[in-house]
């Protein structure tokens, strides 16, 4: 007796597919840290800041995630490098301590958030 192997294809393709999806999950990115240089910093002065993230993803086949870094800062001016990991704020006049935080996702919603303190004085 011959088995027609097409006729099984379909369900075997099926199969194989929610195996393979299936056993994938999606790390979230976790920030490691943020610098601030410098910091403290003189009043209307420059700081470079950078953001140091990962993605556990090694073992599935989201590893090769793509993350996208948001920086926010609600007082001085922030200018963020277009497809970097980095940005620069320029400190306000008035002295004292401010937070300037970034966010960090990957192409599936992942997502980890860290905040940095950074004086002006």
């Amino acid at each position: 007796m011959i088995i027609d192997t097409f006729k099984y294809l379909p369900k075997i393709i099926i199969l194989s597919l929610i195996i393979f999806f299936g056993c994938s999950q999606n790390y979230e990115p976790i920030i490691k840290s943020i610098v601030a240089n410098p910091n403290p910093v003189q009043a209307g002065n420059i700081v470079n800041l950078s953001c140091d993230a990962i993605d556990d993803d090694d073992e599935n086949i989201f590893k090769n995630e793509l993350l996208k870094y948001e920086w926010f800062a609600p007082y001085g001016e922030l200018t963020p490098i277009i497809g970097t990991n980095t940005a620069t704020w320029k400190s306000p006049e008035e002295a004292g301590k401010y937070s300037i935080s970034c966010s960090v996702t990957d192409q599936y919603n992942g997502l980890d958030i860290l905040a940095i303190s950074i004086t002006v004085q």
